[in-house]
């Protein structure tokens, strides 16, 4: 996203870890001097310090993270905020393996700003929000600068609308010229436990001298099966949406869930109906490096049991894409069948075993992962694991890695309700090279 405030080139740091130390204790030290339950905010206050290396290189960064809700306690309005700032301690070489999206800022201290809103409270409207703000019930997820509105008409509970405009933000877009959103709602409960759904969306976005100008559509009906009680509940829905009049992609899903019981069952079914290519980002921001996405179908079926001394989570993933002459690096055939049981005691310790199967033209695997944990006096909780990742996404980063194995040892100590450290050492091998990281991280709830 982009930067929220003009950040100064920061200076190098020399005692890089002993300088995070010292500034994690002294907000540790901080936050307990201010905390008050008076206070009308809660959330959480997050830094974290990573540092990683190889045999040549090494990277070091530190991200404090804010998650703000607010309450006006005359109860005329309410507001929340997340934002990010990342330091960069050492800089990073363009060529470096470290190497990512972060980096391409001309500055080593930036800012993001997630989300920040203010709902006002009026009696007409069931929602009137203002501010940078994330839609997910919409067809896509949107994130945008500007105004939600939902009405709910006077003496009905089985009908609400809504409308929302404003300029379009998009991850690590430096400019927001040409970008817009603009859509509207309607929502009907025809019969008790459903819920239909039709979504307007007209987008604009402009990126690398292209303007993109799309309209989507999109239908949601959604209902419970059978009574549902507190011990079971059951529910189908179907998505489907249409761009520029054209069916675009449809969705089924399944959900049956019986706690009573410990027992869930998943399923889904998605099939992508036309080639997705250069359109507004909210709709496609992958086409302009990873090319076409030609329509294919995934489904996907998982069942979790548990019992008093143990648990089992089993699951498949079937994808074919529709044409065999499309398929490419990125849109390929597969099946994945993963197992994963849990013993919550063990000789005092928690036992976790995973298994996956991939299979897919030119590549078949089989892979294991193991989790021991245990919890420890002082408010102390340890685990040691080992894990595969076909695919590894770093969300820090913003990067993608192919077939990961990662050990990892993880230390957890919640020192009060309010105060959380935890230290994470992991190692990393893939087809590339080995990474080492380490992970010190302080949690200030309020």
């Amino acid at each position: 996203m982009r930067p929220w405030w003009p950040s100064e080139h920061a200076a190098s740091c020399g005692a890089r870890a002993g300088v995070v130390l010292c500034a994690l204790g002294a907000l540790s030290s901080l936050a307990e001097a201010q905390a008050t339950p008076s206070d009308p905010a809660s959330g959480r206050l997050v830094t974290r310090y990573r540092a990683r290396f190889t045999d040549d290189e090494s990277d070091h960064d530190v991200y404090q993270t804010l998650d703000v809700l607010l309450a006006d306690p005359e109860g005329h309005w309410s507001g929340a905020l997340l934002a990010r700032a990342t330091w960069d301690l050492d800089g990073t070489d363009p060529d470096s393996d470290f190497y990512s999206l972060a980096d391409t800022y001309e500055h080593r201290l930036e800012g993001q700003l997630y989300h920040a809103y203010v709902d006002l409270a009026q009696p007409e409207l069931a929602l009137l929000r203002l501010g940078r703000q994330t839609l997910y019930e919409t067809p896509v997820t949107l994130v945008f600068d500007g105004l939600r509105a939902d009405l709910a008409p006077r003496g009905s509970t089985r009908a609400q609308a809504g409308v929302f405009a404003g300029i379009g933000e998009h991850p690590y877009e430096s400019s927001s010229d040409g970008d817009a959103v603009l859509g509207a709602f309607a929502a009907l409960r025809p019969w008790d436990g459903a819920e239909l759904r039709l979504d307007w969306m007209h987008l604009e976005d402009e990126r690398l001298g292209t303007e993109h100008e799309d309209d989507l559509l999109g239908l949601v009906l959604g209902t419970e099966l059978g009574e549902r009680t507190s011990a079971r509940r059951s529910q189908l829905e179907t998505r489907f949406t249409s761009l520029e009049g054209d069916a675009r992609d449809l969705r089924l899903t399944a959900d049956h869930l019986d706690p009573a019981h410990g027992f869930s069952l998943q399923a889904s079914y998605y099939e992508l109906l036309r080639t997705q290519q250069d359109l507004a980002a909210p709709l496609d921001p992958f086409t302009d490096t990873l090319f076409e996405l030609f329509p294919y179908a995934q489904a996907t079926l998982s069942a979790t049991k548990d019992w008093r001394s143990f648990a089992l989570l089993a699951g498949t993933d079937v994808r074919r894409v529709e044409d065999e002459d499309d398929v490419g690096e990125y849109n390929r055939d597969f099946e994945r069948y993963w197992l994963t049981g849990s013993v919550p005691e063990v000789l005092s310790l928690a036992l976790t075993l995973t298994g996956e199967v991939w299979r897919s033209d030119g590549s078949d695997y089989e892979t294991w992962g193991a989790t021991l944990a245990r919890a420890l006096d002082g408010g102390f909780d340890l685990a040691l694991g080992s894990y595969f990742a076909l695919y590894e996404y770093d969300l820090l980063n913003a990067e993608e890695r192919d077939r990961v194995r990662t050990t990892y040892l993880d230390l957890r100590w919640k020192r009060s309700r309010a105060h959380a450290w935890r230290l994470r050492y992991e190692y990393e091998h893939d087809e590339i090279d080995d990474f080492q990281e380490v992970r010190l991280e302080y949690e200030w709830s309020f």
